[in-house]
């Protein structure tokens, strides 16, 4: 009876403690959520700081450099059309599609307008999105803005991750007849880091 009974015992101490180690879990379960739901909240409410700040960022400019404003959202078009290329077709028709953002000199001129006559988007099966630029004008006036753009293109081939790319560019802008007037690829920016810093 004695043993029955420590049996019995040894029954309800471990129903009870899985009853407790499953509450444990459960309890730990719901604060890992409201973390990750606080996390979120916090980090929605950051993006939405910093999209107020860049409105309001973007109409100082739009008061302040009309001519600046004009020509970073000109270069935003064109390098959309230049840098999303999802097939050898698409890269045949973006010269088409750039020429009214350009005078006929950079059509001329750019490396961005020449042909591809080996045809190295169907070699390679790589796809091209452009992603964003960063415009830093040098000099603004009524007749000319100049400076240097960085444009973040994410490429990939086939099903592999996503690979970001930096262009460089100079880039000249005609507020009076709203074209590009200098569109020159002076190479690609690398990011690397050292690691012993870190």
């Amino acid at each position: 009876m004695a043993k029955l009974n420590k049996k019995i015992t040894l029954i309800w101490a471990i129903l009870v403690l899985m009853v407790i180690g499953g509450l444990g879990f459960w309890l730990a379960t719901q604060v890992a959520v409201k973390t990750h739901q606080s996390a979120t909240n916090e980090l929605a409410v950051q993006q939405s700081k910093l999209i107020n700040k860049k409105t309001k960022v973007g109409t100082v400019l739009d008061s302040k450099q009309p001519n600046v404003s004009a020509a970073s959202n000109l270069l935003d078009k064109l390098f959309t059309l230049d840098w999303t290329i999802a097939s050898q077709k698409e890269f045949d028709a973006k010269a088409k599609q750039m020429t009214p953002y350009v005078t006929q000199d950079v059509v001329q001129n750019s490396l961005d307008f020449k042909a591809d006559p080996d045809k190295m988007i169907t070699q390679t099966g790589v796809v091209m999105t452009y992603d964003h630029m960063d415009f830093l004008p040098t000099s603004a006036s009524a007749t000319e803005v100049k400076g240097k753009v960085i444009v973040f293109v994410k490429s990939h081939l086939k099903d592999a991750e996503d690979a970001t790319t930096r262009f460089v560019y100079n880039v000249s802008y005609n507020p009076k007849t709203n074209l590009v007037t200098q569109l020159d690829r002076i190479g690609t920016y690398q990011l690397q880091s050292d690691s012993s810093v870190l």
